[in-house]
Formats: structure tokens, sequence, C-alpha cells
């Protein structure tokens, strides 16, 4: 009888632990709506993939 190989963990695969500057992402929590949760999940996603865009948004739109 011969061991198959599928499954078990490969090289490479699995979701990343690390943000780009090599830091690890700390899991937060936080009470929103559906509408509310869309629109972060939303932000997360740019944050993420373009960091400097939502800093100068920030810049620009400040509290």
């Amino acid at each position: 009888m011969t061991e198959n190989t599928w499954g078990g963990a490969r090289a490479g695969s699995g979701r990343k632990l690390t943000a780009p500057e090599g830091v690890p992402r700390k899991q937060h929590q936080l009470r929103a709506s559906d509408s509310e949760w869309e629109l972060i999940r939303q932000l997360a996603a740019i944050v993420k993939k373009n960091p400097e865009k939502v800093k100068e948004f920030l810049a620009e739109n400040a509290l």
C-alpha cells in the first residue's frame, strides 16, 4: 500500500501572520452594526493594501 500525498502542511501556504513591515498582526474586537461592519471591512482591506492612501485621507479629514 502506498501513502497518499494529499493534505497536510505545505511551505508557503496559509495566512501570513505579519504585516508588510514585519510586525505581527494582533487580533482586536469591537461592536458594530451590520452596516458599520461592512464599512470597517472595506476600510481594513484598503489599509492592508495601501496604508499610505489611508494616512493621506486621515490627514486631510481629521476629526
